[in-house]
């Protein structure tokens, strides 16, 4: 009871704490839900994306967890911010360490989906005293690897800058047009569509480019040896994928292989937003982990 009494005052500080770290470097927004004294939980959403991502899973765990979900800037409607030299990834996976410093958070179980996958592995890596799990949604460290084993990272790199550089140069209609094209793949759910698009034409054009051409040009593998916690990666399958559900899971499989303590699972009858197209399934998973790590 003192235990939980003392962490609720420290998160009810930390609010305030983070209201200013957050406002000062402005990389992403967030909001809080559930129980302060309960099991911390934050939740990071994907390319684009807003947090309301999560709120399937957000409104089962009720009052059974601390959560935190993010939207980072540039995304959804958050204005953009400078990237930095380290790049995107590198910027939000800082800000979000540096919020769990100062909110003076532990046993922290992250859930990233997407780009917010990666990013959570980042911050595992950077907060490793603070980070007791992680839950990685559709999403791989070395994406050109996915369609070309044989991929080195220089390739991937060049394609990468390549992309980002077309994505960002192309006209309002256009990137829009092109976002658009990706719906089917991104999920099952036709009536999440209009929210996907919704989420798009409120993202800062530039910041999705660049965010795009990091992910799909980068090899984040090496951040893997310094992980580990726990980490539960769910992938999606669906009929008319390219590979069966056996195949995909070995896929995964070997690209998170340098983990110490990483398992994947599939999700079948779902796509990207696996969240979206199977949510009870996708609460189940999340229940069980929490209570893994507890």
């Amino acid at each position: 009871m003192k235990k939980a009494m003392l962490k609720s005052l420290a998160a009810a500080l930390a609010v305030a704490v983070t209201a200013v770290a957050a406002s000062a470097q402005d990389r992403f927004v967030v909001e809080r839900h559930g129980d302060a004294g309960a099991q911390t939980v934050l939740f990071v959403p994907g390319l684009a994306s807003s947090g309301q991502t999560w709120d399937g899973a957000v409104g089962d765990l009720g009052e059974n967890a601390d959560i935190h979900v993010f939207t980072l800037a540039g995304f959804a409607g958050v204005p953009a911010v400078e990237t930095g030299s380290d790049g995107f990834i590198a910027s939000a996976a800082g800000a979000i360490s540096d919020y769990i410093a100062q909110g003076g958070y532990s046993d922290v179980v992250l859930v990233g989906h997407s780009l917010g996958g990666q990013v959570a592995l980042q911050v595992a890596a950077r907060s490793s005293d603070a980070v007791s799990a992680v839950m990685v949604v559709d999403s791989v460290p070395f994406y050109a690897r996915l369609f070309n084993p044989a991929a080195t990272p220089e390739q991937a790199a060049a394609s990468g800058e390549m992309f980002a550089a077309q994505m960002s140069n192309l006209p309002r209609e256009q990137f829009l047009a092109m976002m658009g094209q990706g719906l089917p793949v991104q999920s099952l759910d036709t009536g999440f569509h209009a929210t996907l698009t919704d989420w798009f034409a409120a993202s800062d054009q530039e910041t999705v480019a660049l965010a795009f051409g990091e992910v799909s040009g980068s090899d984040f593998s090496p951040v893997l040896e310094e992980i580990d916690v726990p980490v539960l990666i769910l992938a999606p399958w669906a009929p008319g994928a390219p590979v069966d559900a056996e195949t995909l899971q070995t896929m995964y499989a070997a690209q998170y292989a340098p983990l110490e303590n990483g398992s994947v699972e599939i999700v079948e009858g779902a796509r990207h937003f696996l969240m979206i197209d199977q949510p009870a399934a996708f609460s189940a998973r999340l229940a069980r982990f929490l209570a893994d790590n507890r």
